[in-house]
């Protein structure tokens, strides 16, 4: 399913003062970035963001970055992927122990490895074709760990996320 400029999904009501790792939301853009609808789990994350402080707010910058980032690689953009992974890179740089759930040190060494290909294509080397297949962070742990964490807490179950938005 595609999406327009819309806003995000809408998600069932988490109870007031739930802990942003614990929220629908994150665990739904989650979801959404593994599924490769990096679009909407920028929206979601986006609406995390907007309300956070220190480190939480740092790393979803950075994740939204970086699924802005894969979003414009499936596009052809590589000066919007260089510039978004850039960005990201900065974040997760001032993030020194796990955020979230989110290790910073393996995700900034992703991010190296996506800036590094996106790079390469733009300078047109002959490993640029291959290198720009890699796969992005797959998030697939730290959702099943999130999934059984709310459900202890009776916290509603969540849509499937988006399909692809190729």
């Amino acid at each position: 399913m595609s999406r327009d400029a819309a806003g995000p999904l809408p998600l069932p009501e988490d109870p007031p003062g739930i802990e942003t790792l614990l929220t629908a939301r994150f665990l739904f853009g989650l979801d959404c970035f593994d599924a490769g609808s990096w679009h909407e789990a920028h929206e979601q994350w986006e609406e995390l963001w907007s309300g956070e402080v220190g480190a939480d707010r740092h790393l979803l910058q950075a994740l939204i970055q970086l699924a802005v980032a894969l979003h414009h690689r499936r596009r052809g953009n590589l000066a919007g992927t260089r510039s978004l992974l850039e960005r990201a890179r900065e974040h997760l740089a001032t993030l020194a122990a796990p955020v979230l759930g989110v290790e910073p040190a393996t995700l900034t060494t992703t991010v190296e490895r996506l800036l590094a290909e996106a790079t390469a294509c733009a300078d047109g080397r002959p490993d640029a074709t291959a290198a720009a297949r890699s796969p992005p962070p797959n998030f697939a742990a730290l959702r099943a760990e999130l999934r059984r964490r709310r459900a202890q807490r009776g916290l509603p179950a969540l849509p499937p996320p988006p399909t692809d938005e190729g």
